[in-house]
């Protein structure tokens, strides 16, 4: 018999979060942004089913929904085959909790780390398993194993204990007779996930075939994780981490990518999770590094990463987003799902097919096709899993609502399904799913020849809690003699079972089938020390090895061997193999190297005296480079003496122009003049192999008369259009004030190249000198205005600092010598961000849609449009050439326009009121990635734009106008994302109703 339906969870008062009046009328005054709640209804479950568009191989049933289950974050199948749901009822704020801070994407601060259990206060979450006891496919039977959760995200089972992913703790219910049900209170096994984001908290546990507890950290929370060994591993944002119950370690396995919550470890041990972008996310690397939003979500914790690896390319539509997947390997449905990605797409509200294929050591994606498609609107694939039957099973989160970017509380809290997907042909499972805490060793062993990935890596988890070791001879056996996947399995039981010896490390070392061999490795590696043999074995594979991902394991775990073994390993890869145009190779050495560069210094200075090393061309490329910035911007005698002895080999003149690269990025904001003087001298003499023109080494040495030289080839044009250009730009990259005046004779020559008059208005910017703005004023409109990019670059410069855009005020209101339409919209936001009261009033008097309008004006105007669309037809030719001209310069779609903002094909465009809601309130919805950053130099400088990339020690950021900056973080004053959007507001107003119809369907061309 079933248990009775849970207690229906309730919304949340934001009224009562704030810990002060101040903090409660801010989250009452939240624009929500995104996917909101709306006023469509919901369908019932069976009506919803019926919704569905299925492909016609396969087949799809409801599985479990409302009232038995509400919000099912996650789902999981155990060793009895009992389905898990964890009940996200909480969501989104913690009980218990005051709030005291509020960011502008709705990252909260609290006031205190909520207790552990049991001295927590009780949430609305749950934990629920659910039973087929007769085998028809269905759950008859319930029940909750954990209830009162406060912000609960994931479930797993193993060592006789159910483990329990509840931020900022990581627990462990003992549960030694298996029924399901803890016996007593929780251990703490991790402690410091972050809660800011709980749309972002730490999520997805998974057991790895190497008896490690995977899961994921979305990108807005951060992180301080200590266990009983690991103290204080901090990181920010998006990962993916590990936890060795045993040895208690925790460790980052791999950092960035998309908001990651979701993890999958397909037959070969790879782990990927999807992305909130438009690819499928990363195939995540032991050690790697991945790109996030920077600005956002902060930067990498390696200062030293000089790079990152890419998601993997997908083929295809570009459309938002996947956060989830599974790769299938189940067995059971058509051959076309076979080893490629099934993705759950909550945005779009449909589930996708991508092929997989080898890129290199990578992976690449190619989308095949669609699964399944609804009308229903409400439908919210959240979760996806294959079960031990070899069927696919997803969590519906059901809601008009996505966005976590809104303070109400609007979830719509009593509604949740779980599906599940077979073949056309099949019918309901034949008797219960298998039980494996019942089958003998043998038996289990026997499961390693199944041909679903989930019957053999739940038979390998129990094998290994057993700890029984009566079939080692059995697994050595296998290993020695199969070359199919069971030797594989038989690898990860052995060390499950802690019989990695020599004798076995060594057996997978030199085994036929290479992902046996790569997790030779890879064992070997996670020991973080290899024995004489071991140490042997892995030279020489490291030297012959034909496979690329086995290589690119090599690198990856070099990074934690004894530093002259990793050293040896990344020589060997890299002076015999060329792995310099792999997509992922060259970092991996790059960063088994960064990690011994001092701890091994003598040997890492060896490697790089060796010449047979630096001929090669990933040297070339990536390695001779990095690590020259590596101790360069680390700093201190000992690094800048290793800078000097790499300098002093005697190198061909690429090579050398590599090493001045590396330098001049690694001492960027260091003043010369602290440098010692040898490293002074190689820095002119590598100056000198660039060719640079004859003046610049006296430049950066702020020689007066190198300066002055300088300044008078700058102005006549029988120098070298390189050479003018490099000087100039020299002059906007540290204080030379004396250039101002040349530079202002420059911009008023008629002989003067617009490249020229650019480069001179960018490193004018620099200085904080009234004469600048009256000048560039003066000489704008016969001088500047005529080259469209020399005229932007003019306007950037009088609205980067107070004093010039009041100059640029008044030559549009006096003298009128400057037109209001000759600046972009964004331009004229840009100067209301330089904090002058007065000049944002007379902003306002010249530009009134400059000011923000009001909730009720956007809300009028937002219905306003949504009539003009409903009462005709539009054109999408005619669209087009609108789109073009109004959005084109920032936007992207069908492959054309600009990257300044977000790309829009990915987008939900069957959402029209979405589009109208953004374009009416750009402030709505700032995609991850766009947002605008202020960047005060110390100079007094204000550049507003997109912040690129982002260390411990530098920033790069992309005006609006002009190329992008580079700025040492002892040159920042001030950065700080702005809650608002440039784009400028009102940009339909200008239209005619039949435009503004046509523009709309271009925006909805290719939507069915």
């Amino acid at each position: 018999m079933g248990s009775c339906g849970p207690q229906k969870p309730g919304n949340t008062d934001v009224g009562t979060l704030g810990v002060n009046e101040e903090v409660t009328e801010h989250l009452k005054r939240f624009q929500g942004r995104g996917a909101l709640t709306d006023d469509s209804s919901p369908l019932s479950p069976e009506e919803a089913l019926k919704s569905f568009e299925v492909a016609p191989d396969l087949k799809l049933e409801l599985v479990l929904a409302e009232p038995r289950i509400f919000q099912p974050v996650e789902m999981k199948f155990d060793r009895k085959g009992r389905l898990w749901v964890v009940q996200y009822n909480q969501y989104p704020y913690p009980k218990g909790l005051k709030i005291v801070g509020i960011d502008n994407h709705l990252r909260l601060q609290f006031d205190k780390i909520p207790a552990p259990p049991p001295n927590d206060v009780k949430g609305a979450d749950r934990i629920t398993f659910f039973e087929d006891t007769d085998g028809d496919g269905h759950y008859e039977r319930s029940k909750d194993a954990i209830a009162g959760l406060n912000i609960a995200t994931s479930v797993l089972h193993g060592k006789k204990k159910i483990w329990v992913l509840s931020p900022p703790y990581l627990l462990a219910y003992h549960d030694r007779d298996g029924d399901g049900l803890p016996e007593g209170d929780p251990e703490v096994h991790l402690s410091g996930f972050g809660l800011e984001d709980t749309h972002a908290v730490a999520n997805s546990l998974r057991w790895g075939p190497d008896g490690w507890i995977y899961g994921a950290q979305g990108s807005t929370t951060t992180a301080n994780i200590s266990s009983e060994v690991s103290k204080n591993v901090r990181f920010s944002g998006q990962a993916i981490w590990r936890y060795h119950p045993d040895t208690r370690v925790f460790e980052i396995y791999g950092e960035g990518g998309g908001n990651t919550f979701n993890v999958e470890i397909d037959s070969k041990g790879k782990i990927f999770s999807g992305t909130n972008g438009y690819g499928r996310g990363p195939y995540y690397k032991q050690g790697g590094y991945y790109k996030k939003s920077w600005g956002k979500h902060g930067p990498l914790t390696n200062p030293y990463a000089f790079g990152y690896l890419e998601d993997m390319p997908l083929e295809g539509e570009k459309i938002r987003f996947t956060h989830s997947l599974i790769r299938y390997e189940g067995g059971a449905l058509p051959s076309r799902f076979d080893h490629n990605f099934i993705a759950p797409n909550p945005l779009q509200g449909n589930i996708v097919l991508t092929a997989v294929e080898n890129d290199g050591s990578s992976l690449k994606n190619k989308d095949a096709g669609m699964v399944l498609n609804t009308s229903d609107r409400w439908f919210r694939p959240i979760d996806i899993k294959t079960g031990a039957d070899g069927n696919v099973y997803f969590t519906d989160w059901y809601d008009s609502r996505l966005s976590h970017v809104d303070a109400r509380d609007t979830w719509h809290k009593t509604s949740g399904r779980i599906y599940r997907l077979s073949g056309a042909g099949a019918s309901h499972p034949a008797g219960r799913l298998p039980d494996f805490t019942k089958m003998s060793p043998a038996q289990l062993v026997s499961c390693f020849y199944s041909k679903n990935r989930e019957v053999r890596f739940t038979a390998l988890q129990e094998l290994g809690d057993r700890a029984d070791r009566s079939v080692s001879q059995t697994l050595i056996t296998h290993l020695k003699s199969d070359t199919s996947s069971i030797a594989l399995e038989s690898l990860w039981a052995l060390n499950l079972l802690g019989l990695m010896d020599d004798q076995v490390s060594l057996t997978a070392l030199s085994h036929r089938e290479p992902y046996v061999r790569e997790w030779g490795v890879r064992l070997i590696g996670d020991r973080r020390k290899a024995s004489d043999a071991e140490t042997a074995a892995l030279k020489a594979l490291s030297k012959k090895e034909e496979n690329l991902s086995v290589r690119s394991q090599l690198a990856a775990s070099a990074r934690r061997l004894q530093g002259p073994l990793c050293i040896a390993i990344v020589k060997n890869l890299a002076v015999f193999h060329d792995d310099s145009k792999d997509p992922d190779i060259p970092l991996m050495l790059w960063w088994a190297l960064e990690a011994k560069s001092e701890t091994d210094r003598e040997a890492m200075l060896g490697l790089f005296a060796d010449r047979s090393f630096l001929e090669r061309p990933v040297t070339h490329q990536v390695l001779l480079e990095r690590i020259v910035q590596r101790y360069a911007m680390a700093g201190g005698s000992e690094n800048y003496s290793s800078c000097e002895k790499i300098a002093a080999r005697q190198l061909s003149e690429p090579l050398q122009l590599k090493m001045l690269a590396g330098l001049e990025e690694g001492l960027r904001g260091k003043p010369l003049e602290d440098l010692p003087a040898g490293l002074k001298g190689s820095l002119d003499k590598l100056r000198a192999v660039k060719g640079e023109p004859a003046f610049a080494a006296g430049i950066r040495q702020k020689d007066p008369e190198a300066v002055k030289k300088a300044l008078a080839a700058i102005a006549t044009d029988k120098t070298a259009l390189i050479d003018r250009l490099t000087y100039i730009r020299m002059m906007g990259q540290d204080d030379y004030p004396q250039s101002v005046t040349p530079l202002l004779s420059l911009l008023a020559s008629s002989q003067a190249s617009g490249a020229l008059k650019q480069a001179a208005l960018s490193s004018l910017t620099r200085y904080d000198n009234p004469k600048i703005g009256e000048a560039v004023v003066k000489l704008y409109p016969d001088n500047l205005r005529g080259d469209a990019d020399v005229r932007l670059a003019a306007l950037a410069l009088l609205t980067s600092r107070a004093s010039w855009a009041k100059n640029l005020i008044g030559a549009v209101q006096g003298i009128k010598t400057i037109k209001p339409d000759d600046l972009p919209g964004e331009m004229v936001n840009r100067m209301k961000l330089l904090r002058d009261e007065s000049l944002e009033s007379q902003v306002y008097a010249i530009w009134p849609q400059a000011k923000e309008s009001s909730g009720s004006e956007r809300t009028t105007r937002i219905a306003s449009v949504q009539k003009v669309l409903r009462e005709g037809k539009g054109n999408s030719v005619k669209g087009k050439e609108i789109f073009t001209s109004l959005c084109g310069s920032c936007h992207r779609l069908f492959d054309e326009g600009a990257d300044i903002g977000p790309e829009l094909t990915g987008y939900d465009r069957r959402d029209v009121n979405y589009f109208i809601m953004n374009t009416v309130d750009p402030n709505a919805d700032i995609r991850e990635g766009y947002a605008t950053y202020t960047l005060k130099a110390k100079t007094g400088q204000t550049i507003v734009g997109r912040l690129l990339e982002r260390s411990a020690q530098s920033v790069k950021i992309k005006p609006m106008a002009g190329d992008e900056l580079t700025f040492s973080m002892q040159e920042v004053d001030e950065l700080e994302p702005l809650p608002v959007s440039l784009m400028p507001e009102r940009l339909l107003d200008d239209l005619s109703d039949q435009q503004v119809r046509d523009l709309f369907e271009y925006i909805k061309e290719g939507i069915n």
